[in-house]
């Protein structure tokens, strides 16, 4: 077993790890889109690394939004089908 570093705390039976470490992930839009959606994941917790990474991630947040939104409406009270928004308009 590698020894560790100052970094690295002992637990019970477990390693903690200091919040200055960071890991580099990628995910499918639609991995990510599902993340959203069902609320285990959001776009404040985490940073793009290149632009075209923050343009999908803000696409999937208003989608995300939009279909929240869409959703708490209906269950309130029934919407017009001219004022609900197509969100395949918004590219990836």
């Amino acid at each position: 077993m590698k020894a560790m570093d100052s970094k690295h705390v002992k637990g019970k039976g477990a390693i903690a790890v200091q919040q200055t470490e960071k890991v580099q992930l990628e995910f499918s839009v639609e991995t990510l889109e599902r993340l959203f959606m069902n609320g285990q994941l959001c776009a404040a917790e985490f940073s793009c690394l290149n632009a075209n990474s923050k343009k999908m991630v803000q696409a999937l947040c208003l989608n995300t939004c939009m279909h929240r939104v869409c959703n708490e409406k209906s269950r309130a009270a029934p919407l017009e089908e001219g004022l609900l928004i197509d969100n395949k308009n918004i590219s990836y």
